[in-house]
């Protein structure tokens, strides 16, 4: 999912399996108030734990580095949710070089940057 912050800040997210970190940062609160109900979700067979790698900040290094977490699929969905994360990887080389060429042509005077409606104007659509 590509989400929009504002004229120039994206963010891309694929399909699951989330951690709690990410899950937190999309529907607020705590990642370990997350993570509690996640793994009180997976005793009652709700969702599927997996091992992942993920980009997480580290205060030391003041940088994202790679580290193994705990993400979680529906059971319900989870069928549909690794095929479709499958589509997600295979395009993601392409959509990172088509997002890179769109911003050099921005910066090189080539492309007007894109505009976002308002919320005025997504409210009446």
């Amino acid at each position: 999912m590509l989400e929009s912050h504002d004229e120039w800040q994206f963010s891309e997210y694929g399909p699951a399996p989330y951690s709690a970190t990410t899950i937190a940062q999309e529907i607020g609160g705590s990642a370990q108030s997350v993570a509690r109900t996640l793994r009180g979700m997976l005793r009652e067979g709700l969702v599927f734990a997996v091992r992942d790698r993920e980009h997480v900040w580290n205060a030391i290094a003041r940088d994202h580095i790679p580290m193994t977490v705990t993400a979680y699929f529906s059971v319900r969905t989870m069928h549909a949710d690794i095929a479709a994360a499958e589509r997600w990887m295979d395009g993601k080389a392409a959509r990172a070089a088509e997002a890179g060429e769109a911003i050099m042509r921005v910066f090189s005077g080539q492309l007007r940057p894109p505009t976002l409606p308002s919320n005025t104007e997504k409210s009446r659509s």
